[in-house]
């Protein structure tokens, strides 16, 4: 898995996705976790604007895997 290293990649990834919630995963860098939460805000909704919603995350080496639910 490819972690997306720039807000730029993680939207492109989240628009190209096309398939149910709960398969979809987006690896995203720790470099792009900065402390305030700002880059994690726009891809955020980018992916709440999908109908998807935050269902956790896992944290590997140097990136993180998070999961989504579809909206209630």
């Amino acid at each position: 898995m490819n972690p997306v290293k720039t807000v730029d990649e993680a939207i492109t990834f989240v628009e190209n996705y096309n398939g149910p919630a709960e398969n979809f995963e987006l690896a995203v860098a720790d470099s792009l976790l900065d402390p305030v939460g700002i880059n994690m805000a726009i891809i955020t909704d980018k992916v709440l604007s999908k109908g998807f919603r935050p269902a956790g995350f896992e944290q590997k080496e140097g990136f993180r895997i998070f999961k989504f639910k579809e909206l209630e």
